[in-house]
């Protein structure tokens, strides 16, 4: 038992082994076996003494606990995955919890039990939100389950408005920009009242084709006439008309888009933008301010406001923003390292970009 407690599951399962040979009617024996073969990375192994301790004694937890675990992890699911419904939930080691609840996980995956599967991995992002096995498999399930949807939506309504909106996106996200367009233009042409669909395509010729800017402009203001209340192609506009240096008609967009979304940082940001270089700084600081108190670690909404409060001789003040840029912008610059560098490895050093505009 001493072996057990140490870590030293091998020679734990030898010791067990002899006394199961010695006391062969001992359920706890054969229980502890099963559980020194499993932590030792052998779950087949540990599944005929899980047996065998239940047969004698069938209220022992923990022989149901390893039993669970060990017809998991030897793709014996179908077995498995009624053990582990029933107990994950009850067992109270945090460790062991952790294990039923991500084998529960893939099991209901290999079954192709997604309802079970989500069950379970909501479970887990409750009760274990920062751990990276937990986040990793997260990941692999819910995209699992978007491509085993949008499969089953294409072999059943492949003409549908809904499966060409999907090939669109997935167009989009493959960079094939006209394909994409052109899969949103047959979901007008079947929905032709459906929100969304024009910003789509406007933001797709914005951001492919300086040529398509009318038609860009085109497609927002559609956009706007089917729903009024959408505030992102009122930033847009807003964007649009700020790169042409049209202050008052940006600032029109932008205070539109923050009316429609009080919350909506960028849209803030642009407003207090264009409200300097319409001369009307005074009027900029409370937008900005409000976009720095919203988004705190935004390093260009701190970068702006500091702009504003120079333009109203609000000295100090802009040397605390100008403080508060760096040090979000030294946070970003760290965090994007931090990815590239999970990612890639150590290959490249981050840059120092220059003030935004």
């Amino acid at each position: 038992m001493g072996a057990l407690r140490s870590g030293d599951y091998a020679a734990a399962a030898a010791g067990f082994e002899k006394l199961t040979r010695i006391a062969p009617g001992v359920a706890e024996f054969h229980a502890n076996l099963g559980m020194a073969y499993y932590w030792a990375g052998q779950p087949r192994n540990a599944i005929a003494p899980c047996r065998k301790a239940l047969k004698l004694k069938p209220s022992l937890a923990s022989a149901r606990y390893f039993l669970a675990l060990s017809l998991a992890e030897g793709g014996e699911c179908q077995e498995a995955l009624p053990y582990l419904e029933s107990d994950h939930n009850r067992v109270t080691d945090r460790q062991l919890q952790r294990e039923m609840g991500l084998d529960a996980t893939r099991c209901a995956m290999t079954l192709n039990q997604p309802g079970k599967a989500v069950d379970f991995i909501s479970s887990l992002d409750r009760d274990f939100p920062d751990d990276p096995e937990v986040l990793y498999l997260s990941t692999h399930v819910y995209s699992d389950l978007s491509t085993r949807a949008s499969e089953r939506l294409l072999r059943m309504a492949p003409g549908s408005y809904q499966a060409h909106q999907m090939n669109a996106e997935v167009s989009a996200m493959q960079g094939k920009t006209e394909d994409a367009i052109a899969e949103y233009r047959k979901v007008l042409a079947l929905n032709p009242h459906m929100a969304g669909i024009h910003y789509e395509i406007g933001r797709l010729l914005l951001a492919t084709d300086p040529a398509q800017l009318d038609a860009a402009r085109g497609e927002f203001e559609e956009e706007l006439r089917l729903d009024p209340t959408d505030a992102v192609s009122e930033y847009e506009l807003g964007e649009m008309a700020r790169q042409a240096r049209s202050w008052e008609e940006a600032i029109r967009h932008f205070d539109r888009a923050v009316r429609l979304q009080p919350a909506f940082t960028t849209a803030l940001v642009g407003l207090g933008k264009s409200l300097v270089s319409a001369g009307r700084a005074e009027e900029a600081v409370a937008p900005l301010e409000t976009a720095v108190k919203l988004a705190p670690d935004d390093p260009v909404a701190h970068y702006q406001l500091s702009f504003a409060y120079r333009r109203v001789g609000r000295e100090a003040d802009a040397n605390k923003e100008i403080a508060y840029y760096r040090q979000a912008h030294d946070k970003q610059m760290r965090a994007m390292q931090n990815i590239r560098t999970g990612i890639l490895g150590n290959l490249v050093q981050p840059q120092t970009a220059e003030p935004p505009q």
